[in-house]
């Protein structure tokens, strides 16, 4: 038989996940040990979402060149309808609930994505700038530009807001967070302003009352305003 190369300690270290490594060590009293294995944690963490961005990019991107702008918003609409939907179909519809409510599951998705916000608040809404960290993240990142650029959409259309221009990734945000929203009869998750430029923020306007979103937050997604129930 040939000698064995792992460890039983290395054997068990690779079988459990670093998050329980770390519980593992407070619970024995390492804090020490706790914290570095934490932050390994969310470092690999952060590795694997940054992996998972660029593969659904690098796949929009494909779809975009290969059959056209339009088929990337199908694509997104096929996610919206079998992925996106279910997960909303809480029981609750997403208007009714508390704007202070939306807002902090917004902010806690897009915080737990390696994100940072800034909150503001007056009389009509609840403003939430996002230094984001997947669609905002690309853009900064520079992946729209050089040789192996990811696609930026040109189309003047619902899926871009109506922009001359909008990066492949933030289009999700458009179409299954806006257009299928209001398609389903309810209302937008937030009405989103994504970056133009690299360091902008992303900025998400929460309404306290939904007859206060402006007509041109539909007019952008060629939408009509939703009935007042």
């Amino acid at each position: 038989m040939a000698d064995r190369t792992l460890s039983d300690d290395e054997r068990a270290r690779m079988a459990t996940p670093l998050w329980e490594q770390a519980r593992a060590a407070y619970g024995d009293g390492r804090a020490d040990d706790g914290d570095r294995l934490l932050d390994a944690a969310v470092l690999q963490w952060s590795a694997l979402k940054d992996y998972s961005i660029n593969w659904i990019t690098s796949l929009l991107t494909f779809i975009g060149e290969e059959l056209g702008e339009e088929a990337v918003e199908r694509a997104l609409r096929k996610t919206g309808d079998e992925f996106v939907r279910p997960r909303r179909d809480t029981g609750t519809d997403w208007g009714s609930l508390p704007a202070s409510a939306r807002a902090k599951v917004i902010a806690r998705a897009m915080v737990s994505n390696m994100g940072e916000v800034e909150v503001d608040e007056d009389d009509e809404k609840i403003t939430l700038s996002f230094r984001c960290g997947s669609g905002g993240k690309l853009i900064d990142d520079g992946r729209y530009e050089g040789e192996h650029a990811y696609l930026t959409l040109r189309e003047r259309a619902g899926r871009t807001l109506m922009r001359d221009e909008l990066p492949v990734y933030c289009a999700h945000c458009s179409v299954n967070n806006e257009i299928q929203p209001v398609e389903w009869g309810d209302a937008p998750t937030s009405i989103e302003y994504p970056p133009e430029r690299k360091g902008e923020p992303c900025v998400h306007h929460v309404y306290k009352d939904l007859a206060d979103i402006p007509d041109e937050a539909y007019d952008r997604i060629g939408k009509p305003r939703p009935p007042v129930t």
